[in-house]
C-alpha cells in the first residue's frame, strides 16, 4: 500500500497571480514585537493550499477510478484549501438524539475559495509540468482541463471536489454570542448552559487551522485532561 510521505505547504498571497511564480520580497514570518512594517495581515503568514502528491488518482468515486485507472500507473496532485472561507452548518435532524444531523458543507459558497481552488490546481499542473521536464515519466495529462481556461477548471473544481475528511469548527471555542459565529465552548472546553460537559475534538478549534488536525487535536486532549484533574483537584 502506498503511503504519502510529502506534503507542499502553499501560501497563495505569496504567489503571482499571472506566472505563479513566488513574488520576491514578501516576509516568510510574521514581524517581531516592535517591528515598524507589518507586509501582512498575521493569518496571512499561514499557508492556505496544501498539494498531495499521491500515487493514486485521489478521487474518492472508486467505480470511475476502477474504469479509468486501475490497469494504469497514476501520479497525481491532491490540491487542498486548507483554510476555505466557505462556511457550513450542521443541524439537529429531529428531537431523537438518535437520528443523524443535517449537515450542509457549503462548500465552495465564498467567492475568494474560487480564486485560491484555481491557483492551487494551476500551481499543481506548473509542478506536473516541470517534473515532466525534468525527466520524471509522465507520459499524459489525465486531467480533462486546460490551465489557462478559468471555465475549464471551474467545470473540474465542480466535478471533482471533495471533503479530505478534516472536520473541525463545528463546535467552536468563543463566546455564545459571538458577532462572527456562536460559541460553543468557553476556553476552558465547557459548553456554554450546560455544566459539567467538555467538549474535546477537533470541533472547538475558533478558526480553521493550515494543517491536518491529528496533532493539534492530541494536544487540546492533553490540556483538556490538565483542566479536569485540575477542576478535581479544586473540588476535592
Amino acid at each position: 500500500m502506498p503511503i504519502q510521505c510529502l506534503s507542499l505547504f502553499v501560501r497563495d498571497s505569496s504567489l503571482d497571480n499571472e506566472t505563479l511564480n513566488l513574488i520576491p520580497g514578501l516576509p516568510s514570518k510574521p514581524p517581531m514585537k516592535g517591528d515598524k512594517i507589518n507586509f501582512l495581515r498575521t493569518g496571512d503568514y499561514l499557508p492556505s493550499i496544501e498539494l498531495m502528491p499521491l500515487v493514486t488518482s485521489a478521487m474518492d468515486d472508486l467505480e470511475e477510478h476502477k474504469r479509468h485507472f486501475s490497469k494504469i500507473g497514476v501520479f497525481s496532485f491532491l490540491a487542498t484549501l486548507l483554510r476555505p472561507k466557505s462556511r457550513g452548518t450542521v443541524r439537529l435532524g429531529s428531537s431523537s438524539p438518535h437520528d443523524r444531523p443535517k449537515v450542509d458543507f457549503g462548500f465552495m459558497a465564498h467567492a475568494e475559495d474560487w480564486v485560491t481552488a484555481r491557483k492551487a490546481i494551476r500551481l499543481a499542473f506548473k509542478l506536473g509540468s516541470a517534473m515532466k521536464a525534468q525527466g520524471f515519466p509522465l507520459m499524459r495529462v489525465l486531467t480533462a482541463a486546460s490551465p489557462e481556461s478559468d471555465d475549464e477548471i471551474d467545470r473540474l473544481i465542480r466535478h471533482r471536489a471533495r471533503t479530505t475528511y478534516h472536520y473541525s469548527n463545528t463546535c467552536r471555542m468563543a463566546p455564545e454570542f459571538d458577532s462572527q459565529a456562536p460559541g460553543v465552548v468557553d476556553e476552558c472546553l465547557r459548553v456554554h448552559g450546560i455544566p459539567n460537559l467538555r467538549v474535546c475534538d477537533a470541533s472547538v478549534f475558533p478558526q480553521i487551522i493550515a494543517t491536518h488536525l491529528m496533532a493539534p487535536v492530541v494536544m487540546v486532549a492533553e490540556k483538556c485532561a490538565d483542566m479536569i484533574k485540575a477542576t478535581r483537584e479544586k473540588e476535592a
